[in-house]
């Protein structure tokens, strides 16, 4: 198989890369009707040459690549949903009809505290995929993370978990806006084990009303 990789230098990217990386050289071998023949890691410094390419020879899309942290919050319209659209359309020009992994966000579901530009441009994401599949047929997944943690995870940006560890392993203070909080996590490996999992036809679903 041929894999794309959008957002492959960030955290969730450089996790899943290594894995695919084990298991197409030989260090992994837990998966055995599961080979990986190329794997295209696309990501801000990649050229459109690049894009192009993966889009026309892929077997698989994981769509890793998104804003987490813009300057201004119109960023997030653009980078959550924009690249995501240029990704569906470049597949679409070379009729490549492989299935595509999204990564979506709990906050997409608006519901509470969720409802902002990052989960309203997440949402947005989200449905742009499921059109996408309405009209192409292509089989797509889209996985609603809650806050990951693990290995190269960076603090003070997208993980609750590598602050306080990164704060409490340097002497620094750490900020609890509300002790009622309750924080579903997920660690990385668990999720690399799923998007495997997704990769070989075998993801889960999760229905609940109102998500």
């Amino acid at each position: 198989m041929k894999i794309l990789i959008t957002g492959a230098m960030g955290f969730v990217g450089k996790n899943l890369a290594e894995a695919l990386k084990n298991i197409r050289d030989g260090k992994d071998r837990t998966r055995p009707g599961l080979k990986i023949e190329e794997i295209y890691l696309y990501d801000i410094d990649s050229t459109k040459d690049e894009l192009e390419t993966a889009c026309e020879k892929a077997d698989f899309v994981f769509n890793l690549a998104g804003v987490n942290r813009p300057k201004d919050n119109s960023e997030f319209l653009k980078g959550n949903f924009g690249f995501a659209e240029e990704l569906l359309n470049t597949l679409k020009k070379y009729n490549n009809k492989c299935p595509v992994m999204l990564s979506s966000s709990v906050q997409a579901t608006l519901i509470g505290r969720y409802d902002g530009d990052y989960g309203r441009s997440k949402k947005a994401g989200g449905e742009l995929f499921f059109n996408y599949s309405a009209e192409t047929g292509a089989r797509v997944l889209v996985y609603r993370f809650p806050n990951l943690f693990g290995k190269w995870c960076r603090p003070n940006y997208n993980s609750a978990v590598a602050t306080f560890c990164y704060n409490t392993a340097n002497d620094l203070p750490i900020t609890v806006n509300d002790r009622n909080t309750e924080l579903e996590l997920l660690y990385i490996d668990d999720l690399v084990t799923e998007m495997l999992d997704a990769l070989e036809g075998k993801e889960h679903h999760c229905e609940f009303d109102g998500l």
